[in-house]
């Protein structure tokens, strides 16, 4: 077999689980623009714990030939690589690692996302898992998800940044205030910690207290399995807000979003960026500019109506941010009538079905 491009995942630093989807995405692209065909092995990334066995004619080969392995990190020369290899017409597969895109806004086509769903597919040892741990985190058939990805240091190197987190707790509360089965996932362990603290009781159960890693540093397997089921969470769920301490969206939610076609919004647009500005670690957002208001019409006398009185909602009152110990150092209406990608009601008749 000639035009073989296997892409390998691989434990990478500069390749979290995010960065594996974007470049399996972008190989897929050059494979409908190429005519060559994509094989994607993940038999050496531990991630492939969790998912449907797929061996191919090449999976011995891959093992045989690890050191010929072309690791292209931000690299647009991959796509010269690619060619060449096309164009040489070997019998033997090109291994290709990468997370590289060439427009990291695009969205995958149709065709693409079923082919990334069958990659993502679950064994059944998963979604016993995934069941249970919804079940465990009393997760209602339709829920939505808050993300909070807040960079290496918090998640690598388990650094805390309480001003950062302080800084943050507004953003929480009102939209947990806002939106119905709103859920809290985030990368920093340290973060939900945090807020199991600080937050109202109704709220601080709504956080999905899961091990987060980075996939390509942590040797936990129970640490990545839990990882891969915030994946999942989001990838099942009605609707995504995500909010990242860098300038752009988390790959992981991004990609989870454009697969399983679930409406993701971007926070920080919503917010004054200038309140962050000192506190993240990456160049400053742009101010978000004020919207221009309409010129004032005249008023217009409206029939006189008997007074009602409005009725007030109760809400759990916002609690008062933490300041860091001495010693130390709205909103949304998109919500769409989506099918649920699971059912609660029995473990041995599972429907994942964003997933085909």
């Amino acid at each position: 077999m000639s035009n073989v491009v296997v892409m390998v995942w691989l434990k990478h630093p500069a390749a979290g689980f995010g960065d594996l989807l974007r470049g399996t995405i972008y190989l897929y692209k050059l494979s409908q623009q190429m005519k060559f065909t994509l094989i994607v092995d993940t038999q050496l990334h531990p991630v492939s714990r969790f998912l449907i066995s797929r061996p191919h004619a090449f999976s011995n080969y891959v093992i045989q030939n690890k050191s010929k392995i072309f690791i292209t990190i931000n690299s647009s020369v991959i796509y010269n690589q690619v060619h060449n290899h096309v164009m040489s017409h070997s019998l033997n597969p090109i291994l290709i690692t990468t997370n590289y895109s060439d427009n990291h806004h695009e969205i995958p086509s149709h065709d693409c996302k079923r082919f990334m769903r069958s990659i993502l597919t679950p064994n059944d040892e998963f979604k016993t898992y995934f069941i249970d741990m919804c079940n465990a985190f009393k997760l209602p058939k339709y829920y939505s998800i808050i993300h909070f990805r807040l960079g290496d240091d918090d998640i690598v190197q388990n650094k805390s940044n309480l001003a950062y987190y302080n800084k943050l707790l507004d953003i929480v509360n009102e939209n947990m205030n806002t939106i119905s089965n709103l859920y809290i996932i985030s990368d920093s362990v340290l973060f939900k910690q945090y807020l199991k603290r600080v937050l109202h009781s109704t709220f601080a159960d709504r956080i999905i207290t899961t091990n987060s890693v980075h996939l390509s540093y942590s040797k936990s397997d129970i640490n990545i399995k839990e990882t891969f089921f915030d994946f999942m969470l989001l990838s099942n769920a009605r609707m995504i807000e995500t909010h990242s301490i860098y300038g752009w969206i988390s790959g992981f939610v991004q990609w989870a979003s454009h697969m399983f076609n679930v409406p993701l919004i971007n926070l920080k647009s919503k917010i004054n960026p200038m309140n962050f500005m000192n506190l993240t670690i990456t160049q400053p957002v742009q101010p978000v500019q004020p919207p221009v208001q309409p010129p004032v019409q005249p008023p217009v006398q409206p029939p006189v109506q008997p007074p009602v009185q409005p009725v007030q909602p109760v809400q759990p009152q916002p609690v008062q941010r933490i300041k860091p110990p001495m010693q130390h150092k709205s909103m949304l209406s998109i919500m769409r009538n989506i099918r649920p990608a699971f059912s609660h009601k029995s473990k041995t008749q599972i429907a994942f079905g964003k997933m085909f």
